[in-house]
């Protein structure tokens, strides 16, 4: 038991460090406690292969992961169009240099 506890607060620290690079990490970890709460639960009723439960828990944190990075490509490139936009926009609305005449 004490060994299990010490593999879970180093579990801890690693998801914690992971879910700060990967914004959406933290969805991918609540659909694999919700799946392994289910799977408790229904445990007596029908018998889930460890193979496929390593998959499904393998494809929720690796699609949390791809989504995170996905959303985090789309918003720098949102940031980089706004940006465009504005300084376009103040070039336009900025006075010319002409010099008036006299």
């Amino acid at each position: 038991a004490v060994f299990a506890m010490l593999g879970l607060r180093a579990t801890f620290f690693i998801i914690d460090v992971l879910v700060r690079l990967f914004s959406l990490l933290k969805y991918g970890v609540s659909a694999v406690l919700v799946f392994i709460g289910i799977k408790l639960c229904c445990d007596r009723l029908y018998h889930i292969p460890p193979g496929i439960v390593c998959a499904i828990l393998v494809s929720c944190i690796s699609c949390s992961m791809l989504a995170s990075v996905v959303k985090d490509e789309f918003e720098k490139k949102q940031l980089k169009q706004g940006l465009e936009k504005h300084l376009d926009h103040d070039k336009l609305a900025a006075p010319n240099d002409c010099k008036t005449v006299a």
